[in-house]
């Protein structure tokens, strides 16, 4: 390989101590060996590179992309362009910055199309969208997206597919994780994720069922939130602000127990959706549901469905 491309990734780092314990820290690469950073000049493109190693070697990630940024832009056509893009994208890994380490990954594939390390590159967005998974769910799944288009039957494109149904999951949108698990199925039929797709996709339903259930929670906490407010700021700017939330979710609960009435009147059983028609009318006597609530019971006493 040219001079500055990949094996100048692989380095090592050693500390040579002197009888009178100074050390001296050199770096190697196969096309060079040893060098001793502090020899080097930064003037030159393959020295100035070298240093950026070693920057990298040292853990000083953000000043060793400004360093590989900068050959970049003063030798943007050199033969130390393709490991310049590698090592930014590891740097910003290493940093764990990886939605940068992400871009910089997409660059060196727009600028070398096609080049011999496509795969590992590949690789290396995978495991950046791994990691940012971990972070923040939501923001991996253009990542995983994105190695699927480079490769929609490859060698990663049914991971990706899981991750991006777990992303979903992770981030309690079970909305799309649904679909995005049927996608392995569909897709990657033969794939070893197949039958952990078809296990999530009713553990989907079954937890979007049980979100809706604690929404319900949350909204009378939310209506005893405001009511606290209310106690203890009479007299507060927000005050008539916090009486129209109260009504608002008062209207929102009245909603979902007016639609477990009608569930039960589906399901035919009249004396169960009494049960929150009655409650309905009695706790929210101001909301529109409390109106058709009153309806509703008339409407069932007098065809007989349930007592009078």
């Amino acid at each position: 390989m040219k001079q500055g491309c990949l094996g100048l990734l692989f380095v090592l780092m050693v500390s040579l101590v002197s009888a009178s314990d100074a050390c001296a820290e050199l770096i190697w690469n196969k096309d060079t060996g040893w060098v001793d950073p502090l020899t080097l000049n930064p003037a030159v493109p393959d020295q100035r590179y070298k240093i950026a190693t070693s920057m990298m070697i040292d853990g000083e990630y953000e000043s060793a992309v400004k360093e590989f940024k900068g050959i970049l832009d003063a030798h943007p056509d050199s033969d130390l362009a393709e490991s310049c893009y590698y090592n930014i994208g590891q740097s910003y890994f290493l940093a764990g910055k990886y939605k940068k380490a992400f871009k910089a990954y997409e660059t060196l594939l727009e600028r070398f199309p096609g080049i011999r390390i496509t795969g590992l590159i590949h690789q290396r967005e995978f495991e950046a969208g791994t990691s940012l998974m971990q972070e923040n769910p939501k923001a991996s799944v253009p990542v995983f997206e994105r190695v699927i288009e480079h490769n929609p039957q490859g060698p990663l494109a049914a991971d990706c597919q899981v991750k991006i149904a777990d992303a979903y999951f992770l981030a309690e949108d079970f909305v799309n994780a649904e679909p995005a698990y049927r996608a392995v199925i569909e897709n990657y039929p033969r794939s070893a994720w197949a039958p952990y797709a078809m296990y999530r996709i009713p553990l989907s339903k079954l937890s979007l069922e049980a979100r809706r259930d604690r929404d319900m929670g949350n909204l009378w906490k939310a209506r005893d939130g405001f009511e606290e407010y209310l106690a203890n700021y009479p007299d507060g700017t927000l005050v008539e602000e916090a009486k129209k939330k109260i009504h608002e979710t008062e209207d929102l609960i009245a909603q979902k127990e007016y639609s477990i009435a009608e569930f039960y009147l589906r399901k035919k059983n009249p004396a169960s959706a009494m049960v929150y028609l009655k409650r309905i009318a009695d706790r929210f006597p101001n909301t529109r549901w409390a109106d058709k609530s009153q309806d509703t019971m008339v409407f069932l006493q007098k065809i007989n469905a349930v007592k009078k």
